[in-house]
């Protein structure tokens, strides 16, 4: 508060400590109103070291895919129901087409048919994302990856290119792979060899995204584990428990790279986490059983909806099963269910990211500078 003098008590504290001390623990929304206040403030707090900093303090949560818009967890999330809002929302003539397929340091990727947008939630800033060129005759490209290269700090994105029967209109050959840097009109062809259960080195990252772990890209694909070495760009597997059948999707727990299974019935969820990378073995965590589950209203536990898990925090896990999102302890104790504040509780869990961030990218400076429609469809709030 200022005194009769129009000071403020900031006047009587270093910079330093207001920049890093202070404004480097709030919201990325309120550190963007401060860079208003003082010019001092908006030069402490656009380094790249303070922007890095503040980005790697921020809470990662987990994306909710709604009908109208892309969701996330409230900040703090705590115990109890949550009611949830959207920060991106689609415009009513495309939400039902545009698609969402990557999260990386609070950078999105989303799509509407084959054009295809970067956008920062937290700074309102959008471009539109060069891919690579469609094969010749009927065609599409899909995300494959998103991430921040490990040596050069470049955002990459790992495509795949496909060709379509014209009778059919199904895949009728391998994709090609292709890395492209963010803003660059240069891809890379990406070599791979057929070792996949599944024919396919990896899966579109709209469905399944890579779980980053040390540097690389990893997909529970079939009963082995895909791997991309982001700095080889090169293509192998690993192993994982093979008495898990089928029904395991990876998980981020907190910087772990873990595996999460679960039964034909649907009705419990177990947690395995790799315990040595290089000797590739996995110890048992815990189980999650749905059926022991006291929750409100109780679960529905047909055997026709799959469960989907995401780890909130070290404790915490949010789980959708059918309609359903709900969270719960590793313990199996039921902490409340998710909802959205509109009453169209058509909520889908995704297991994509968001840690916002007030990173730029040049791209969005060359096209702000070149005046480039690229008004995207959807609409940011957050």
């Amino acid at each position: 508060m200022p005194d009769s003098s129009g000071a403020t008590v900031f006047d009587d504290l270093p910079e330093w400590l207001v920049v890093d001390e202070i404004l480097l623990r709030l919201p990325p929304k309120d550190v963007l109103r401060c860079r208003a206040v003082r010019r001092s403030w908006r030069s402490g707090t656009s380094t790249d070291k303070f922007i890095l900093d503040h980005h790697r303090r921020q809470p990662s949560l987990p994306i909710i895919e709604h009908q109208k818009g892309i969701c996330r967890l409230p900040v703090p999330s705590g115990a109890g129901d949550k009611k949830i809002r959207p920060f991106v929302r689609y415009t009513p003539v495309t939400r039902i087409d545009v698609m969402h397929h990557g999260a990386c340091d609070g950078l999105l990727i989303l799509s509407l048919q084959h054009h295809f947008y970067i956008c920062n939630p937290a700074t309102h800033r959008c471009a539109s994302l060069p891919r690579p060129p469609l094969r010749p005759g009927i065609g599409s490209v899909s995300v494959v990856a998103f991430y921040r290269h490990p040596t050069s700090g470049e955002h990459r994105v790992l495509w795949a290119v496909y060709s379509i029967g014209l009778m059919s209109l199904a895949v009728v050959e391998p994709p090609d792979y292709f890395v492209l840097a963010v803003g660059s009109d240069q891809p890379r062809l990406i070599q791979w060899p057929i070792v996949s259960e599944q024919g396919y080195p990896a899966a579109e990252s709209s469905i399944c995204p890579p779980v980053h772990h040390r540097g690389s890209l990893h997909w529970a694909m079939g009963r082995s584990i895909t791997v991309f070495d982001t700095v080889a760009e090169t293509f192998h597997q690993m192993s994982r428990p093979a008495q898990l059948g089928d029904m395991v999707s990876l998980l981020d727990m907190g910087g772990a790279l873990a595996l999460s299974s679960t039964t034909r019935e649907f009705v419990t969820l177990d947690v395995w986490v790799l315990q040595d990378y290089d000797a590739q073995t996995w110890g048992f965590q815990y189980r999650i059983n749905l059926r022991a589950m006291v929750a409100a209203p109780p679960l529905n536990l047909r055997a026709d909806f799959v469960p989907r898990m995401v780890a909130i925090d070290e404790r915490e896990l949010l789980i959708q099963k059918g309609w359903r999102l709900f969270c719960c302890d590793i313990d199996g104790k039921f902490l409340g269910n998710v909802e959205i504040e509109e009453h169209e509780n058509y909520l889908t869990l995704t297991k994509h990211r968001l840690q916002e961030s007030m990173i730029s990218l040049p791209l969005f400076e060359r096209q702000e500078q070149a005046a480039v429609n690229n008004v995207p469809p959807f609409l940011i709030v957050l």
